[in-house]
């Protein structure tokens, strides 16, 4: 058996699907292209695929990553993901394939890139985004099940650009994945809008790259080594 790491965008009307959707959208997708999935053992085999990190509803993914595990000899040639891109459905697409040898691989997110549109008064927004990235911390409360959680927004996110655009501004920043877990886009979305005294309404919400840890070395579906 062999491990393939599949990046692939997920835009369009497939943002609207949710992380086990998506991993079936990558598995119905091999099948229609006649590109075969190992399978676990056991009474009630599964295909073998995960997805690092869960993508939000509603947020599209500009480089997202599923790791597959295939059969030997499967090829993985430029073919093979022409083939991928004309079985999968609209607004997924596989972008590349990389092959990471027998070892399960198991890649783990140091950081995650987002952008989004804020609507209001752009001036106010600049002004809040600048408070955030001068501020020393950023204490927020997370509310859950299990409890209330204090949250400080600056050990997880780095600092924020803002670009005003029509009707709003739009922000890209950083999300780091600690030990203990990460932020969520929305909460410093929120905080921003808060101190903005805007509504927290984010639109278009995109993941643009993930920084990984533990990536294998990889030979892409050209033969070059990554």
């Amino acid at each position: 058996m062999s491990w393939w790491l599949v990046s692939f965008a997920r835009r369009g009307p497939a943002r609207y699907l949710s992380h086990l959707d998506t991993a079936r959208v990558v598995q119905r997708t091999f099948a229609r292209a006649h590109v075969p999935i190992a399978l676990s053992q056991g009474m009630r085999p599964k295909p073998r695929l995960s997805l690092p990190l869960p993508l939000p509803v509603g947020a599209e993914g500009c480089d997202e990553l599923a790791v597959v595990e295939v059969p030997d000899g499967t090829a993985a040639g430029t073919g093979t993901l022409r083939v991928l891109r004309g079985a999968s459905p609209s607004g997924f697409e596989p972008l590349r394939i990389e092959v990471a040898g027998e070892r399960h691989p198991r890649p783990q997110a140091l950081e995650a890139v987002y952008a989004c549109l804020l609507d209001g008064d752009a001036g106010a927004i600049a002004a809040a985004v600048e408070r955030y990235n001068e501020s020393e911390d950023a204490v927020r409360e997370r509310v859950s099940p299990k409890g209330t959680r204090r949250l400080d927004l600056k050990e997880y996110a780095g600092s924020i650009a803002a670009t005003p655009v029509d009707g709003g501004t739009r922000l890209e920043f950083a999300i780091r994945h600690r030990s203990d877990g990460a932020a969520r886009p929305q909460e410093l979305v929120d905080l921003i809008a808060e101190w903005a005294e805007v509504e927290p309404a984010m639109r278009g919400l995109q993941r643009l790259r993930i920084v990984w840890k533990d990536m294998p070395p990889a030979v892409t579906a050209g033969g070059g080594r990554s």
